[in-house]
């Protein structure tokens, strides 16, 4: 998939993080990883995130959900109509100097591919018990759910989602850490309240007849 990413869609800069571990686990699902990759243009960015998600549904039959995504016939109306509007604009010797957003630069596609299995999808009604404590609606899904974030070159900049995730990893692995160091300390303290069992006390000493 990264591959196909690179090469054949041709983002730059590929990020990979891997959040399985953060507990609790992110908005978008657990046992999370996440791709990251720039797109060179806002034509570029939804042109390949709408072959990305024709690619994962022909080739490994999975479904996914491409959330600010424009489709073909969406971009190019959009497109065509902004294009009108600077003409007209260009016409009566005026510009269009406002900021205000034309619903085409979104920056940012957010590709949900789904829960992937042995290289394969999971269907959203399977689930695989292995907890008994497991606590929660419905079951424990297994597998691992990917999910491939195209950004814009300034709107990657804006975001920075590698610094925003490094550090919520970051605060997990030493919440972690206190934790584990915690029930040490505290089993520790435990040993040392309670004696040991002296095993070699004699029967008569045990007895509580008179």
């Amino acid at each position: 998939m990264l591959q196909h990413i690179s090469v054949d869609l041709g983002l730059d800069d590929l990020s990979l993080l891997d959040l399985r571990d953060i507990d609790p686990p992110p908005a978008l699902g657990a046992n999370l990883l996440m791709v990251i990759g720039t797109a060179r243009s806002e034509k570029h960015l939804h042109v390949s995130a709408d072959r990305f998600c024709r690619w994962l549904r022909t080739t490994h039959r999975l479904t996914p959900y491409a959330d600010g995504l424009l489709g073909r016939g969406e971009l190019r109306l959009k497109l065509k109509r902004k294009n009108r509007r600077t003409r007209m604009l260009n016409s009566v010797g005026a510009s269009d100097s406002s900021n205000t957003d034309d619903g085409i630069r979104t920056g940012w596609v957010c590709v949900n591919v789904g829960t992937v299995e042995d290289g394969g999808a999971v269907p959203h009604e399977a689930v695989d018990i292995k907890d008994d404590n497991y606590v929660g609606f419905g079951g424990e899904i297994s597998g691992v759910k990917v999910v491939v974030q195209m950004l814009t070159e300034e709107k990657r900049e804006e975001l920075d989602l590698e610094t925003l995730w490094s550090q919520a990893l970051a605060r997990y692995t030493r919440r972690k850490d206190r934790i584990a160091k915690g029930q040490i300390e505290e089993t520790a303290r435990s040993d040392h309240l309670v004696p040991p069992l002296d095993l070699n006390t004699s029967s008569s000493t045990l007895s509580l007849a008179p």
